[in-house]
């Protein structure tokens, strides 16, 4: 009975490593010497206290430690599934592992080869299995839509397989155990094949759901892009308006002979009028022609007007030509979208405020950033704005950077930076190659 103990042990200890290497697989998810400490005191050594006096139910505080931990690194609700999937995976891996062990050994007659050949067999099919899995969540967040009502109920299905594994691991039959792992292995396909067909079902009405949203993101984005393009005839009916005038002022000058007059009046009223600005939507125009990648171009043309209206100046800097970015289009003309909106809604209440916008290349990574001045007696504090409803300008208006983190967070080959150095407000999204 004491071996038997010491054994169990043994295959919680490795379960316990072997999910935080599943983990790092996954989601990338690297540990601090602060929590290699903090996992060290607070995860394994209870778990093992625990264990001594519950079993192998002990395992339930670890998932529920290292679940928040992970949740409180990352604040992504989805990575608590990973907790839980790594759990899944393993304990199959551990029913195989045990039946081709004991099939293939049992003739020696040495139980401690036995024990060798399981523990073996386990760390290869956690390994293969957390390669596996990192593979399959890779095609899943390049095609799908993880919202927070899907992360909540493949959470819950998680959980819930978990809990039914655990009840199955415990009421096993030691005497007969070759028997039960079979009975249990069995079982746990059946369910865990349960759990793949209601996590898909999920996915599938939620993907459905989000090429809806998709439509009507475009249609607004078709929209808006109807009334720049009617904001640009309004603006050459009205040049074409004010070129007659002007004209016509230069032609009483010309038939009066007042030469010094024309010579006044042009250069002191008509090519000082407004020449700070045009200049300005020139010098961006132009830097648009190195971006390549039309939706993107027709949205910040939009945004350009948008700033132009609201008398804020928007530099763009893009240097080099940009003709792909590695995103979804809907993606990336959202997250483009919500970060200079954001921008010109701040710099708008700010004096002499300004936005400045530019694309930057580096290898094969494209890095956007995005800055604009801001009210300096607002206190701000960069972990506060990505909170769902988190806004200086009242209540409900923060959800566009809550979105903006969900979606950074949500693709793999996209991150974001926020930093403040006064008096500008500073976003950076960094887009890797995939």
């Amino acid at each position: 009975m004491e071996n038997l103990t010491i054994e169990i042990l043994l295959v919680n200890i490795i379960q316990y490593f072997m999910m935080l290497f599943f983990l790092y697989i996954c989601i990338r998810l690297e540990f601090s010497k602060k929590q290699f400490l903090f996992i060290i005191l607070f995860l394994f050594l209870p778990t093992g206290i625990l264990f001594i006096f519950i079993g192998p139910i002990s395992i339930l505080y670890y998932l529920s430690i290292l679940a928040i931990m992970i949740y409180r690194e990352t604040k992504v609700v989805m990575n608590i599934l990973h907790v839980f999937m790594a759990l899944i995976f393993l304990v199959i891996g551990d029913n195989i592992s045990y039946i081709i062990a004991f099939r293939l050994l049992n003739e020696v007659g040495n139980e401690k080869l036995i024990v060798i050949g399981y523990f073996l067999f386990l760390i290869v099919f956690a390994i293969i299995f957390a390669f596996c899995y990192k593979r399959i969540l890779k095609y899943l967040i390049d095609r799908w839509v993880f919202n927070s009502y899907v992360s909540y109920i493949s959470v819950f299905l998680g959980v819930a397989t978990v809990v039914f594994m655990y009840i199955n691991i415990m009421a096993i039959d030691h005497d007969n155990f070759y028997e039960s792992v079979q009975n249990n292995l069995a079982m746990f396909l059946i369910y865990f094949v349960l759990l793949t067909i209601s996590i898909f079902v999920v996915l599938y009405l939620a993907f459905k759901q989000y090429k809806m949203k998709q439509r009507e993101q475009e249609m607004k984005n078709f929209e808006s892009y109807v009334a720049s393009i009617e904001q640009i005839n309004q603006d050459m009916r009205k040049f074409k308006h004010d070129y007659i005038n002007i004209l016509s002022t230069l032609r009483t000058f010309i038939d009066d002979k007042n030469y010094e007059g024309l010579y006044t009046y042009f250069y002191d009223h008509i090519l000082e009028a407004n020449h700070d600005e045009h200049q300005l939507n020139q010098q961006a125009m132009m830097m648009l022609n190195n971006l390549k990648i039309n939706s993107l171009k027709g949205l910040v043309t939009t945004k350009i007007l948008q700033a132009q209206s609201h008398h804020v100046p928007l530099y763009i800097e893009i240097v080099e030509e940009i003709t792909d970015i590695d995103v979804d289009p809907i993606f990336l003309n959202r997250m483009v979208g919500i970060l200079l909106d954001n921008a010109i809604e701040a710099a708008r209440g700010v004096e002499n405020g300004e936005v400045r916008m530019a694309f930057i290349r580096i290898d094969e990574v494209i890095l956007l950033v995005v800055s604009n001045t801001f009210d300096k007696k607002i206190a701000i504090k960069v972990h506060e704005i990505y909170q769902e409803g988190f806004s200086t300008k009242g209540e409900n208006r923060g959800l566009g950077l809550a979105d903006l983190r969900q979606m950074t967070n949500d693709l793999h080959n996209v991150n974001l930076n926020t930093k403040i150095s006064s008096p500008y407000f500073i976003q950076e999204v960094e887009f890797q190659k995939k």
